[in-house]
């Protein structure tokens, strides 16, 4: 049984490794389709337990899993066209900078840029500039 549990991690398939593997940016790809799809279980998934969102650039907003949650739980069920386009994107080792245009908040448009340090194939802070 070790043997199938060790070609198994070799392979990749047991969810752990396979998210400690995960490219820094393929985990803030999955976060933003998951956002634009307003799926906020998949949203959330992409996030570290103890998560931690900045306005740049030391103003913590919200800290924790349930915090998150509840707030973007929020966003997405009063804003149900809600949409971030990505202008551009830099990656620097576990960090992603994302450039984006947020529409489908009323009539206003959103220009944000966001920086997200991904550690062990999750999003552990966030620092939005806007």
């Amino acid at each position: 049984m070790k043997y199938v549990f060790f070609i198994a991690c070799l392979l990749g398939l047991t969810p752990a490794l396979r998210a400690q593997q995960e490219a820094p940016e393929k985990v803030v790809q999955r976060q933003l389709e998951a956002y634009n799809a307003q799926n906020l279980a998949a949203f959330v998934a992409t996030y570290a337990d103890s998560i931690e969102i900045y306005r740049f650039p030391n103003k913590l907003q919200m800290q924790g899993k349930a915090a998150l949650e509840k707030s973007y739980g929020e966003l997405f069920k009063n804003n149900p066209n809600n949409y971030a386009a990505l202008l551009g994107r830099i990656v620097q080792g576990n960090t992603v900078i994302d450039q984006e245009k947020v529409t489908g908040r009323g009539d206003r448009e959103v220009r944000a840029t966001a920086i997200y340090e991904v550690k062990n194939g999750l999003i552990r802070r966030v620092w939005f500039v806007y």
